[in-house]
C-alpha cells in the first residue's frame, strides 16, 4: 500500500484491494526504472513527475502499455488529449501570478452508447470530484453533467490511443466519488425530504438517512416495482448502487486495458465458492417485541437462516441466546444512544455492549446497530466501537420507507475514513442495509427491485427484521418467501462476522507471479485458512491448473463482460499455496502486470 496522505487517493488504493486485483504499489521516484516491465499502470490522484519520469511513461504507452489516470493527469495531459482548465491568481499589481486547475465538484456522468466502461443503460452516475479538462484530441466516453443533471460540455472519462498503447483519464475521480456517497454528510440536522417521504411531525430525532448526499429525486426511481392495482402511486426507493456501479467501471477499465495488452488478467472474487453474493439478515430485537422471539428463532431453525440479533437488553434466560450461538447466529448489540448525545465517550457503547455479554452469556459481540437508525456527525462513532472491539455497523441505510434501497450508494461492505488521521481507514466494515423493518416499513416488491439492484453488482443483501414479523400469517409467510427467493438465487445467509473475517482475509493475502515459458505460476499466501477461494483469470484463452501433482477444475465463464477462466482453491494459514497455470493452445500467454 504505498504512503499517501490523501484522504480519497488512500481510499482508492483500498478500493483496488477489495475489488482483488492482485498489484504492486509503486513510488514515483520507482516509475522509470520500472514501468517499462508493466502491461497496466493505474496512477491515483494529481501529482508532478520528473523528467525522466515523464519521458519513461510516455515511452511506456507508446510501446504498447495502457496507463489508467484517475482524477489527474500527472501532468501529461497531452497524453490524453485534454487540456486542463485553470483559473489564475492575482498577484499584487494585478498580474498573474499562477494558476490553479479548476475542479469538477459535483455533479453526475453518463456513457457515450460506444464506450466500454460505463455501459449508457447505467444512466447517470452521482459524482465528485476529479479535474475539469477541455477535450483537444481525446475521444469522450463518458459526460459530465452538473448537479441539476444538465449539460456542461466537460468529459468525465476520456480515451486517447497512442500507437499500440492506450491513455485512459477518469476527469471524474471514482474514490472521491465512492467515498463521499458512502460517508454521506455530517448528520448536524435533519435533512429536507422530499414530499413522499413522510416524518412524524413531533419525531425530531437525527438519523443516518440525513447523511444522504445522492438526490431524492434524481437518484431515486422505482424502475422494476410492480405495484398492487389498488396502489394509489409506485413508491419510489434508491434503486440504484451508484458506488458500487462507479467500482465496477474501474474494475471494467483494468480488465479492458489487459485486454488490450493481450494479458491474463487475474482477480480474487469477492465470495467464496464464486458465490453471485451472500446475504445478512439482522434482527431488531427490541424489548417490546420480546415474546415473538422464540417463534423467530425456530422459523430461522426450520428455514436455515442464520442471522445477526441485535440487542440492547437480554429478554431471555442465558441458555437462549447460547443456543442461537450455538447455531451458527450472532448477538449484536442495539446501541441505545443517551437522550439527545448519542455517544459522546467509549464508556457509554462499551458499558452497553459489557451488559450485554454478562446477561446473555455471550462473549463475542462484534456487531452493532443503533436503535432506529439514529446518527449523529460523521464516523466518529466508529471510533468508540473499534475500542469496544466491534468488527461491523450494520446502521448505513435508509429509516423511512421512502429511503430504502441503496441510499448510501452500496452494496459491498466498505471501511470507513477516520476523520481524526488523515489517509487512515477504521478496522471496522460497514455493512449497508438496504431495507430496514422488512415487510413492515419495506414490502415484497420493493425488497425483490432491491435484490436486484444487489444482483447486478454482485454486492450484499442486508435486511433488518423486527421480530414482530411472525406476529401475522402473512407477514411471516412473505417473509419466509422473500428469504427462499434470496437463497435460490444463489445468495448464502451468513453472519456479519462471517462477513468481515473473510474480507478481512481476503484482502491481506500476499501474492507473487513468475512466467515461466508457456505456463505461469501464482503463488498466494494467506494469515488465516480460507476454503475455496475462487480465482478469476480474465482471458479469452482455455486453460488449465494445477497445484502440486494434482488437477485443479477449470471453468469458463463470463464477469464484468469479459471472458474468463475460473478455478477454486483452499488456502492454509500461513502456507503459500503454488498454482501452475497453462493453456490448451499452444501460443504464449502471460500474467498482466500491474
Amino acid at each position: 500500500m504505498p504512503v499517501t496522505l490523501q484522504p480519497f487517493d488512500r481510499l482508492t488504493c483500498e478500493l483496488v484491494q477489495y475489488c482483488g486485483f492482485l498489484v504492486d504499489w509503486l513510488t514515483p521516484g520507482e516509475l522509470p526504472a520500472r514501468v517499462a516491465g508493466l502491461d497496466v499502470l493505474l496512477t491515483i490522484g494529481e501529482g508532478e513527475l520528473s523528467e525522466e519520469g515523464q519521458r519513461a511513461l510516455q515511452a511506456f504507452v507508446k510501446a504498447g502499455g495502457v496507463w489508467l489516470a484517475l482524477g489527474g493527469t500527472c501532468s501529461l495531459p497531452e497524453m490524453f488529449g485534454v487540456r486542463p482548465l485553470t483559473y489564475g491568481e492575482r498577484g499584487a499589481e494585478g498580474e498573474p501570478s499562477s494558476a490553479h486547475s479548476i475542479g469538477l465538484g459535483e455533479g453526475y456522468a453518463i456513457g457515450s452508447p460506444s464506450n466500454p466502461l460505463v455501459p449508457h443503460e447505467w444512466g447517470l452516475l452521482h459524482g465528485f470530484g476529479g479535474i475539469a479538462v477541455e477535450v483537444q484530441e481525446g475521444t469522450v466516453w463518458a459526460h459530465w453533467l452538473d448537479a441539476h443533471g444538465r449539460e456542461t460540455g466537460l468529459p468525465a472519462i476520456v480515451h486517447q490511443a497512442h500507437s499500440a498503447g492506450h491513455a485512459i483519464l477518469f476527469a471524474v475521480h471514482p474514490g472521491e466519488s465512492i467515498a463521499r456517497i458512502r460517508h454521506g454528510r455530517p448528520v448536524v440536522e435533519q435533512a429536507v425530504l422530499p414530499p413522499d417521504v413522510e416524518r412524524e411531525p413531533d419525531d425530531h430525532a437525527l438519523r443516518a438517512e440525513d447523511a444522504v448526499r445522492l438526490d431524492w429525486y434524481l437518484d431515486r426511481g422505482s424502475e422494476g416495482i410492480d405495484p398492487p392495482r389498488h396502489a394509489p402511486v409506485t413508491p419510489r426507493l434508491f434503486l440504484k448502487p451508484v458506488a458500487d456501479l462507479w467500482q465496477e467501471s474501474l474494475i471494467r477499465a483494468i480488465l479492458w486495458s489487459g485486454q488490450q495488452c493481450g494479458a491474463v488478467v487475474p482477480m480474487l472474487w469477492f465470495y467464496p465458492a464464486a458465490l453471485p453474493g451472500v446475504a445478512v439478515l439482522s434482527i431488531d430485537a427490541e424489548p417490546a417485541a420480546a415474546h415473538h422471539e422464540t417463534t423467530l428463532h425456530r422459523l430461522l431453525t426450520l428455514t436455515g437462516l442464520r442471522a445477526v440479533w441485535c440487542l440492547s437488553e437480554a429478554s431471555h434466560g442465558p441458555a437462549f441466546y447460547r443456543d442461537l450461538a450455538k447455531r451458527g447466529h450472532e448477538i449484536g448489540l442495539r446501541y441505545v444512544p443517551e437522550a439527545g448525545v448519542f455517544c459522546r465517550s467509549a464508556a457509554l457503547l462499551q458499558n452497553q455492549v459489557d451488559s450485554l455479554r454478562r446477561f446473555s452469556g455471550v462473549r463475542s459481540i462484534t456487531a452493532v446497530q443503533v436503535a432506529n437508525l439514529q446518527w449523529r456527525g460523521c464516523t466518529e462513532f466508529y471510533t468508540y466501537a473499534e475500542q469496544a472491539q466491534i468488527l461491523s455497523d450494520l446502521s448505513r441505510g435508509g429509516y423511512s420507507a421512502g429511503a430504502a434501497g441503496f441510499a448510501f450508494g452500496s452494496a459491498h461492505p466498505w471501511r470507513p475514513l477516520q476523520q481524526t488521521r488523515p489517509g487512515e481507514l477504521h478496522n471496522l466494515y460497514v455493512i449497508p442495509l438496504l431495507g430496514y423493518h422488512l415487510m413492515e416499513r419495506v414490502g415484497m416488491m420493493e425488497a425483490r427491485a432491491i435484490l436486484r439492484g444487489v444482483q447486478s453488482v454482485g454486492g450484499v443483501c442486508h435486511f433488518t427484521v423486527r421480530p414482530t414479523v411472525v406476529e401475522s400469517e402473512e407477514k411471516a409467510d412473505a417473509f419466509i418467501r422473500l428469504m427462499a427467493a434470496i437463497r435460490s438465487a444463489g445468495y448464502e445467509w451468513i453472519t456479519a462476522a462471517e462477513l468481515v473475517r473473510w474480507h478481512t482475509a481476503r484482502t491481506a493475502i500476499r501474492h507473487r507471479f513468475a512466467n515461466i515459458a508457456d505456463q505461469m505460476q501464482l503463488s498466494l499466501l494467506s494469515a488465516m485458512s480460507m476454503g475455496r477461494v475462487t480465482v478469476l483469470l480474465f482471458t479469452p484463452l482455455k486453460g488449465w491448473a494445477r497445484t502440486g501433482s494434482s488437477e485443479i477444475p477449470v471453468r469458463d465463464a463470463e464477469y464484468f463482460g469479459h471472458p474468463c477462466l475460473v478455478l477454486e482453491t483452499d488456502l492454509v494459514e500461513k502456507t503459500v499455496r503454488e498454482l501452475v497455470l497453462g493453456q490448451v493452445a499452444s501460443s504464449e500467454w502471460r500474467m498482466v502486470s500491474q
